[in-house]
C-alpha cells in the first residue's frame, strides 16, 4: 500500500499544449485570441431530469457574442457554448474535438486540489492540456480553454509563418 501523501499528478510536468501556451503566455506579444467576459451555468431539474444550460460571452478583439447551451454536464454544456461563439471567429475549430477527459483529485477532503486533464484532436493533431483547481468545474473549464486557445494560437503562428514573417523559426 502506497503510504505517500502526493499524487503523481500534482508532480507530473504539464502536457506540450500547456507547456507551450504558458511560454506563449508570457511573451510580452502575445494577445490571447478571445476573452471571457461572463458565464453562466443553471443547473436545473426541468420535465423530469437533469438539465444543464450554459451562458458564454467571449470578447474577440473589440466584439462582444453570447451564445447558450444545453449539455449534459456543466463542462459539456460550457463547451457546447464556448464552441458555438468561437466558431465565427475560428471556423477550423469545427474539427476540433475532446477526445477524452480525466479529472482526478488529490487530497482528503472535499476541498482536495483537482486536476483536469483534456485530450483534444483536429483529426490530424492531438495535443493535451492539464489544469489544476480546487474547484472541480473550475479545473475542467481552464483545461477545455486552454485546448482552445492552444490551437487557435498554433494556427496564428502557422499563418504567419506562410507569409514568412522572419522572426519566427520553423519547427
Amino acid at each position: 500500500m502506497n503510504t505517500e501523501k502526493g499524487s503523481i499528478f500534482q508532480e507530473a510536468e504539464p502536457p506540450q499544449a500547456s507547456r507551450e501556451l504558458a511560454e506563449l503566455r508570457s511573451s510580452n506579444d502575445y494577445v490571447a485570441p478571445f476573452e471571457i467576459v461572463r458565464r453562466r451555468v443553471i443547473d436545473d431539474f426541468y420535465e423530469g431530469k437533469m438539465t444543464i444550460d450554459a451562458t458564454i460571452v467571449i470578447r474577440v478583439g473589440n466584439v462582444e457574442e453570447t451564445e447558450a447551451a444545453r449539455g449534459v454536464g456543466v463542462v459539456n454544456a460550457l463547451d457546447l457554448a464556448l464552441r458555438k461563439a468561437l466558431l465565427k471567429y475560428f471556423p477550423y475549430l469545427e474539427a476540433v474535438r475532446v477526445t477524452e477527459t480525466y479529472t482526478h483529485a488529490s487530497g482528503e477532503s472535499t476541498e482536495a486540489e483537482v486536476v483536469s486533464i483534456k485530450k483534444f484532436s483536429d483529426g490530424h493533431n492531438v495535443w493535451t492540456t492539464l489544469a489544476k483547481s480546487a474547484n472541480s468545474v473550475e479545473a475542467g473549464w481552464k483545461s477545455l480553454l486552454d485546448g482552445y486557445e492552444w490551437r487557435i494560437a498554433i494556427e496564428r503562428l502557422k499563418q504567419r509563418r506562410a507569409v514568412g514573417d522572419p522572426r519566427l523559426s520553423r519547427r
